[in-house]
């Protein structure tokens, strides 16, 4: 069993040491660009769609509650909606660790996941608003 744990670590340790870390830079530098993109075209979406008319629902409910603060209520779901740029800020232009090249290169792949990820969601709700927007004046 021991000797099991010792290759699959082995063969983990050379999957992430294998990722070229500039290559992955540049990756993770346009999918934050795309992440932040899609983050403001689905607060416009959405802001246009309730905008709309009674037609529109926000299916989430935090940010129905907050919407219907009016102003302050938004301003807050705008600052929820942007916060998670800062961590996947810090994770994109993190420099190199000659000290922890195994720790970094997770920090770097993890990131690269998540923002993948999100951007999938993003362009999910954001297509969701514009088929609602365009079924509402077209």
């Amino acid at each position: 069993m021991r000797e099991r744990y010792k290759e699959a670590r082995v063969r983990e340790t050379r999957f992430i040491m294998s990722f070229d870390v500039s290559k992955l830079n540049r990756r993770l530098f346009l999918l934050l660009g795309l992440f932040i993109v899609l983050n403001f075209l689905d607060a416009f979406t959405t802001l246009m769609a309730i905008r709309a008319g009674p037609a529109f629902m926000e299916l989430n409910p935090i940010a129905a509650g907050l919407f219907g603060l009016n102003f302050p209520g938004f301003s807050v779901a705008l600052t929820l909606k942007f916060l998670p740029v800062l961590p996947l800020s810090y994770v994109t232009f993190l420099k190199g660790s000659e000290s922890h090249p195994m720790a970094f290169r997770i920090v770097k792949v993890s990131g690269f996941v998540a923002l993948v990820a999100a951007d999938i969601f993003l362009l999910v709700v954001v297509g969701s608003n514009v088929r609602t927007l365009l079924a509402y004046y077209y």
